[in-house]
This record gives structure tokens, sequence and C-alpha cells, in this order.
């Protein structure tokens, strides 16, 4: 078993497809400390979320995370997770971008 990698500042994106009824969850976070997964203050995505227990999670790569508080919550659709993935923004930062993508993405 992985050993588990602490977390912090912690979001609970959820995903929502238009032609999925399943919703897929991903850990968007900052390491607590360091890792062999990466350096204290990083942030990372984590992949699919497959089980939560309290304020661990273990996710689709295998990987144990461990939260230091309960995650915040956040819904996208498939177009701005991509966005948010590919460019590396913050739930923050995605929510400023809201008001300037197009209406029909």
């Amino acid at each position: 078993m992985r050993p588990k990698i602490k977390l912090t500042n912690a979001t609970l994106i959820s995903i929502q497809s238009d032609t999925e009824e399943k919703v897929e969850q991903v850990l968007y976070a900052t390491f607590a400390e360091d890792s062999d997964c990466g350096k204290k203050g990083e942030v990372l995505f984590t992949t699919k979320v497959i089980e939560i227990n309290g304020l661990e999670f273990r996710t689709f790569g295998a990987d144990f995370y461990t939260l230091d508080a309960e995650p915040k919550e956040f819904d996208v659709n498939v177009f701005e997770f991509n966005l948010m993935h590919e460019c590396m923004y913050s739930p923050n930062e995605l929510l400023e971008l809201r008001d300037m993508l197009p209406a029909s993405y």
C-alpha cells in the first residue's frame, strides 16, 4: 500500500457531463509537506476520486490522500475542468474567468 499524502487547501471538484449521468470528482489541493509526488506548497489535480472516508481520499491511481480539513466543493462542466487542468487554474481563477467564457461552450 502506498503512503498517504498529506494535502491542504483542498477543493473537491465535481465534473458535470452533458452526456453521462455519472459525476466524476477530483481533488485540487496543495501538498502540506514534501513527498515523492511533490514539494510542500505545490498544487496538484488528483486522478478520479473513487473512495472517501472522512478526510481520507483514495483515487483511481491507487493514491491515498489525507486532508487537513473538509474540502471546499466546486462544480464545473467538462470544458471548464479541461481548461483548469490544462492551465493549472485554481477554482478561484476559473470563477474569475467564467464571465469571459463564451455562453455556448
